[in-house]
Protein backbone atom coordinates (compact mmCIF):
# COMPACT_ATOMS: atom_id res chain seq x y z
CA UNK A 1 0.00 0.00 0.00
CA UNK A 2 1.44 3.20 -0.86
CA UNK A 3 1.68 6.85 0.94
CA UNK A 4 -0.84 7.94 -1.75
CA UNK A 5 -3.84 5.15 -0.66
CA UNK A 6 -2.76 5.50 3.17
CA UNK A 7 -2.84 9.44 3.18
CA UNK A 8 -6.09 9.58 1.42
CA UNK A 9 -7.72 6.66 3.74
CA UNK A 10 -6.69 9.02 6.97
CA UNK A 11 -8.65 11.85 5.28
CA UNK A 12 -11.63 9.81 4.23
CA UNK A 13 -11.76 8.29 8.15
CA UNK A 14 -11.51 12.28 9.56
CA UNK A 15 -14.45 13.03 7.51
CA UNK A 16 -16.12 10.34 8.34
CA UNK A 17 -15.46 10.64 12.35
CA UNK A 18 -16.57 14.39 12.11
CA UNK A 19 -19.74 13.80 9.59
CA UNK A 20 -20.54 10.49 11.69
CA UNK A 21 -20.72 13.19 15.24
CA UNK A 22 -22.97 15.84 13.37
CA UNK A 23 -26.15 13.87 13.55
CA UNK A 24 -25.59 13.41 17.33
CA UNK A 25 -24.24 17.28 18.07
CA UNK A 26 -27.24 18.63 15.93
CA UNK A 27 -29.85 16.75 18.33
CA UNK A 28 -27.95 18.24 21.65
CA UNK A 29 -28.03 21.53 19.69
CA UNK A 30 -31.87 21.18 18.85
CA UNK A 31 -32.34 20.46 22.53
CA UNK A 32 -30.24 23.94 22.99
CA UNK A 33 -33.14 25.45 21.11
CA UNK A 34 -31.24 25.73 17.77
CA UNK A 35 -33.55 25.54 14.52
CA UNK A 36 -32.37 24.12 11.62
CA UNK A 37 -32.21 27.71 10.31
CA UNK A 38 -30.00 28.62 12.93
CA UNK A 39 -27.57 26.36 12.65
CA UNK A 40 -27.59 26.86 8.36
CA UNK A 41 -26.62 30.36 9.13
CA UNK A 42 -24.32 29.34 12.18
CA UNK A 43 -22.44 26.80 10.06
CA UNK A 44 -21.55 29.02 7.02
CA UNK A 45 -21.33 32.55 8.11
CA UNK A 46 -17.96 30.87 10.25
CA UNK A 47 -17.17 29.02 7.53
CA UNK A 48 -17.41 31.57 4.96
CA UNK A 49 -15.53 34.49 6.70
CA UNK A 50 -12.93 32.41 7.66
CA UNK A 51 -12.64 30.89 4.39
CA UNK A 52 -13.01 34.35 2.08
CA UNK A 53 -9.07 34.81 2.48
CA UNK A 54 -8.03 31.68 1.01
CA UNK A 55 -9.93 32.49 -2.04
CA UNK A 56 -8.34 35.89 -2.34
CA UNK A 57 -4.78 34.16 -1.82
CA UNK A 58 -5.15 31.73 -3.87
CA UNK A 59 -6.55 34.77 -6.45
CA UNK A 60 -9.63 32.61 -7.61
CA UNK A 61 -11.30 33.89 -9.99
CA UNK A 62 -14.74 35.23 -9.93
CA UNK A 63 -15.51 33.33 -13.18
CA UNK A 64 -14.73 29.96 -11.64
CA UNK A 65 -16.68 30.85 -8.86
CA UNK A 66 -19.81 31.85 -10.82
CA UNK A 67 -19.61 28.96 -12.83
CA UNK A 68 -18.08 25.84 -10.97
CA UNK A 69 -18.06 26.81 -7.40
CA UNK A 70 -21.96 27.36 -7.65
CA UNK A 71 -22.03 23.79 -9.18
CA UNK A 72 -20.09 22.55 -5.95
CA UNK A 73 -21.82 24.77 -3.67
CA UNK A 74 -25.49 23.42 -5.06
CA UNK A 75 -23.83 19.60 -4.00
CA UNK A 76 -22.22 20.19 -0.63
CA UNK A 77 -23.31 23.81 0.40
CA UNK A 78 -26.85 25.16 1.32
CA UNK A 79 -29.08 23.28 -1.01
CA UNK A 80 -27.55 20.03 0.30
CA UNK A 81 -28.36 20.91 3.93
CA UNK A 82 -31.69 22.80 3.24
CA UNK A 83 -32.82 19.88 1.58
CA UNK A 84 -31.50 17.17 4.30
CA UNK A 85 -32.49 19.56 7.45
CA UNK A 86 -36.16 20.12 5.66
CA UNK A 87 -36.30 16.13 4.88
CA UNK A 88 -35.55 15.68 8.25
CA UNK A 89 -38.59 17.64 9.79
CA UNK A 90 -41.39 15.27 8.09
CA UNK A 91 -39.13 11.96 8.08
CA UNK A 92 -37.09 10.04 10.46
CA UNK A 93 -33.54 10.76 11.12
CA UNK A 94 -32.61 7.02 9.85
CA UNK A 95 -34.21 6.94 7.10
CA UNK A 96 -31.60 9.62 6.20
CA UNK A 97 -28.64 7.73 7.11
CA UNK A 98 -29.96 4.89 5.15
CA UNK A 99 -31.22 6.76 1.88
CA UNK A 100 -28.94 9.26 1.75
CA UNK A 101 -25.27 7.20 1.86
CA UNK A 102 -26.25 4.24 0.54
CA UNK A 103 -27.52 6.49 -2.89
CA UNK A 104 -24.77 8.58 -3.14
CA UNK A 105 -22.67 5.80 -3.12
CA UNK A 106 -24.41 4.30 -6.10
CA UNK A 107 -24.47 7.70 -8.14
CA UNK A 108 -21.11 8.23 -7.57
CA UNK A 109 -20.07 4.60 -8.30
CA UNK A 110 -22.28 5.35 -11.83
CA UNK A 111 -20.97 8.46 -12.76
CA UNK A 112 -17.50 7.68 -12.01
CA UNK A 113 -17.26 4.67 -14.33
CA UNK A 114 -19.21 6.07 -17.07
CA UNK A 115 -17.92 10.00 -16.55
CA UNK A 116 -14.95 9.39 -15.44
CA UNK A 117 -14.34 6.23 -16.57
CA UNK A 118 -12.78 4.72 -13.37
CA UNK A 119 -12.51 0.92 -13.57
CA UNK A 120 -14.57 -1.20 -11.00
CA UNK A 121 -12.56 -4.38 -10.13
CA UNK A 122 -14.53 -7.59 -8.51
CA UNK A 123 -13.88 -6.74 -4.90
CA UNK A 124 -15.01 -2.85 -5.48
CA UNK A 125 -18.22 -3.77 -6.40
CA UNK A 126 -18.61 -6.66 -3.90
CA UNK A 127 -17.53 -4.13 -1.33
CA UNK A 128 -20.12 -1.33 -2.56
CA UNK A 129 -22.98 -4.47 -2.19
CA UNK A 130 -21.82 -5.42 1.40
CA UNK A 131 -21.59 -1.94 2.20
CA UNK A 132 -25.83 -1.30 0.93
CA UNK A 133 -26.82 -4.37 2.49
CA UNK A 134 -24.93 -3.39 6.01
CA UNK A 135 -26.52 0.24 5.59
CA UNK A 136 -30.36 -1.05 4.89
CA UNK A 137 -29.52 -3.40 8.03
CA UNK A 138 -28.65 -0.21 10.56
CA UNK A 139 -31.72 1.31 9.66
CA UNK A 140 -33.90 -1.17 8.01
CA UNK A 141 -36.06 -1.58 11.20
CA UNK A 142 -37.30 2.18 10.53
CA UNK A 143 -38.04 1.68 7.22
CA UNK A 144 -41.10 -0.34 8.68
CA UNK A 145 -42.86 3.29 8.99
CA UNK A 146 -43.80 4.25 5.53
CA UNK A 147 -46.77 6.92 4.70
CA UNK A 148 -46.89 9.49 2.14
CA UNK A 149 -44.98 12.14 4.78
CA UNK A 150 -42.17 9.82 5.07
CA UNK A 151 -42.06 9.10 1.24
CA UNK A 152 -41.65 12.61 1.06
CA UNK A 153 -38.84 13.04 2.68
CA UNK A 154 -37.37 9.82 1.67
CA UNK A 155 -37.28 11.52 -1.92
CA UNK A 156 -35.48 14.75 -0.52
CA UNK A 157 -32.95 11.99 0.70
CA UNK A 158 -32.49 10.70 -2.30
CA UNK A 159 -32.26 14.13 -4.02
CA UNK A 160 -29.30 14.55 -1.06
CA UNK A 161 -27.73 11.36 -2.20
CA UNK A 162 -27.67 13.18 -6.27
CA UNK A 163 -26.43 16.24 -4.72
CA UNK A 164 -23.15 15.03 -2.83
CA UNK A 165 -22.45 12.95 -5.21
CA UNK A 166 -22.29 15.81 -8.12
CA UNK A 167 -19.66 17.04 -5.68
CA UNK A 168 -17.71 14.15 -5.52
CA UNK A 169 -17.17 13.29 -9.15
CA UNK A 170 -17.36 17.44 -10.45
CA UNK A 171 -14.18 17.71 -7.88
CA UNK A 172 -12.06 14.86 -9.49
CA UNK A 173 -13.34 15.89 -12.92
CA UNK A 174 -12.14 19.18 -12.52
CA UNK A 175 -9.33 18.61 -10.58
CA UNK A 176 -9.94 21.26 -7.84
CA UNK A 177 -7.40 22.05 -5.34
CA UNK A 178 -9.16 20.66 -2.30
CA UNK A 179 -8.58 24.15 -0.46
CA UNK A 180 -10.49 26.25 -3.16
CA UNK A 181 -13.21 23.46 -3.52
CA UNK A 182 -13.78 24.11 0.09
CA UNK A 183 -13.69 27.86 0.23
CA UNK A 184 -16.14 27.85 -2.66
CA UNK A 185 -18.70 25.93 -0.94
CA UNK A 186 -18.78 28.14 2.09
CA UNK A 187 -18.57 31.06 0.87
CA UNK A 188 -20.97 31.21 -1.66
CA UNK A 189 -23.38 29.33 1.00
CA UNK A 190 -22.90 32.16 3.31
CA UNK A 191 -23.39 34.86 0.60
CA UNK A 192 -26.24 32.91 -0.80
CA UNK A 193 -27.98 31.82 2.50
CA UNK A 194 -26.88 34.78 5.19
CA UNK A 195 -28.77 37.63 3.29
CA UNK A 196 -31.98 35.04 3.22
CA UNK A 197 -31.74 34.36 7.17
CA UNK A 198 -31.18 37.66 8.23
CA UNK A 199 -34.78 39.29 6.45
CA UNK A 200 -36.47 35.91 7.54
CA UNK A 201 -35.31 35.19 10.89
CA UNK A 202 -36.87 35.95 14.00
CA UNK A 203 -33.34 35.71 15.11
CA UNK A 204 -33.88 33.69 18.48
CA UNK A 205 -30.49 32.75 18.65
CA UNK A 206 -29.26 35.85 20.14
CA UNK A 207 -31.08 34.55 22.78
CA UNK A 208 -29.14 31.59 23.46
CA UNK A 209 -25.79 31.57 25.82
CA UNK A 210 -23.02 33.03 24.50
CA UNK A 211 -20.83 29.46 25.71
CA UNK A 212 -22.97 27.47 23.81
CA UNK A 213 -23.30 29.41 20.50
CA UNK A 214 -19.57 29.17 20.56
CA UNK A 215 -19.51 25.80 21.24
CA UNK A 216 -21.40 24.90 18.09
CA UNK A 217 -20.07 27.79 15.79
CA UNK A 218 -16.65 26.00 16.44
CA UNK A 219 -18.23 22.32 15.52
CA UNK A 220 -20.33 23.37 12.62
CA UNK A 221 -18.72 26.25 10.98
CA UNK A 222 -15.33 25.06 11.40
CA UNK A 223 -15.15 21.35 11.80
CA UNK A 224 -17.95 19.99 9.76
CA UNK A 225 -18.30 23.20 7.34
CA UNK A 226 -14.28 23.31 6.93
CA UNK A 227 -12.29 20.37 8.27
CA UNK A 228 -14.54 17.49 7.44
CA UNK A 229 -15.44 19.07 3.51
CA UNK A 230 -11.54 19.64 3.22
CA UNK A 231 -10.87 15.53 4.57
CA UNK A 232 -13.25 14.84 2.12
CA UNK A 233 -12.29 16.58 -0.99
CA UNK A 234 -8.47 15.71 0.02
CA UNK A 235 -9.94 11.83 0.58
CA UNK A 236 -11.65 12.42 -3.41
CA UNK A 237 -8.41 14.10 -4.70
CA UNK A 238 -6.33 11.27 -3.72
CA UNK A 239 -8.46 8.55 -3.70
CA UNK A 240 -10.04 8.85 -6.57
CA UNK A 241 -14.00 9.80 -6.93
CA UNK A 242 -15.52 5.93 -6.69
CA UNK A 243 -13.10 5.04 -3.74
CA UNK A 244 -13.24 8.65 -1.80
CA UNK A 245 -17.19 8.04 -1.68
CA UNK A 246 -17.12 4.96 0.46
CA UNK A 247 -16.12 6.54 3.35
CA UNK A 248 -19.65 7.91 3.78
CA UNK A 249 -20.45 4.60 4.33
CA UNK A 250 -19.37 5.24 8.08
CA UNK A 251 -21.52 8.35 8.64
CA UNK A 252 -24.30 5.83 9.89
CA UNK A 253 -21.92 2.69 12.22
CA UNK A 254 -20.60 6.00 13.79
CA UNK A 255 -23.42 7.49 14.44
CA UNK A 256 -24.59 5.30 15.90
CA UNK A 257 -21.71 4.55 18.20
CA UNK A 258 -21.84 8.13 19.28
CA UNK A 259 -25.35 7.71 19.88
CA UNK A 260 -24.43 5.23 22.39
CA UNK A 261 -21.70 6.62 23.80
CA UNK A 262 -23.01 10.41 23.99
CA UNK A 263 -26.96 10.08 24.03
CA UNK A 264 -27.06 6.14 25.54
CA UNK A 265 -29.50 5.37 22.77
CA UNK A 266 -29.38 0.99 22.23
CA UNK A 267 -27.73 -0.55 19.33
CA UNK A 268 -29.95 -3.51 18.14
CA UNK A 269 -28.15 -7.07 17.34
CA UNK A 270 -29.36 -6.73 13.38
CA UNK A 271 -27.30 -2.62 13.72
CA UNK A 272 -24.27 -4.75 14.87
CA UNK A 273 -24.83 -7.03 11.94
CA UNK A 274 -25.34 -4.06 9.47
CA UNK A 275 -21.69 -2.64 11.27
CA UNK A 276 -19.81 -5.62 10.56
CA UNK A 277 -21.20 -5.45 6.67
CA UNK A 278 -20.24 -1.80 6.20
CA UNK A 279 -16.65 -2.44 7.78
CA UNK A 280 -16.15 -5.61 5.49
CA UNK A 281 -17.29 -3.89 2.51
CA UNK A 282 -15.24 -1.08 3.23
CA UNK A 283 -12.14 -3.22 3.39
CA UNK A 284 -13.15 -5.05 -0.10
CA UNK A 285 -14.21 -1.65 -2.00
CA UNK A 286 -10.84 0.03 -1.07
CA UNK A 287 -9.03 -2.75 -2.32
CA UNK A 288 -7.18 -3.42 0.96
CA UNK A 289 -8.69 -7.56 0.60
CA UNK A 290 -8.48 -9.08 -3.03
CA UNK A 291 -10.90 -11.58 -3.93
CA UNK A 292 -9.02 -14.82 -4.58
CA UNK A 293 -8.75 -15.57 -8.30
CA UNK A 294 -10.70 -18.91 -9.45
CA UNK A 295 -8.27 -20.64 -11.67
CA UNK A 296 -9.86 -22.75 -14.69
CA UNK A 297 -8.65 -26.59 -14.75
CA UNK A 298 -7.76 -27.09 -18.34
CA UNK A 299 -8.91 -31.07 -18.96
CA UNK A 300 -6.31 -32.36 -22.10
CA UNK A 301 -7.95 -34.51 -24.75
CA UNK A 302 -8.29 -37.49 -24.18
CA UNK A 303 -6.32 -39.68 -27.13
Amino acid sequence: MNNTVVKGMLFGLAASLIWGAWPVFSTIAADQQFSASDLTALRFAIAGCLLLPVLIIQRVKLKMLLSKGLLLAAGAGVPYVLLATTGLSIAPSSHFAIIAPSSMLVFTALASAYWLRESMSPARIAGVTLILIGIIAVGGNSLNSVSATYLKGDLMFLGCGMLWASYTVLCKYWSINPWTATASVSVLSMLIYLPYYLLNSDLNILDIPLKTLLLQGVFQGVIVAIMALFCYSKAVALLGSGKGSIFSALVPPISLMLGYLLLKQDISQIEYIGLGFVCSGMFLALELIVLPKIALIKHKPSH
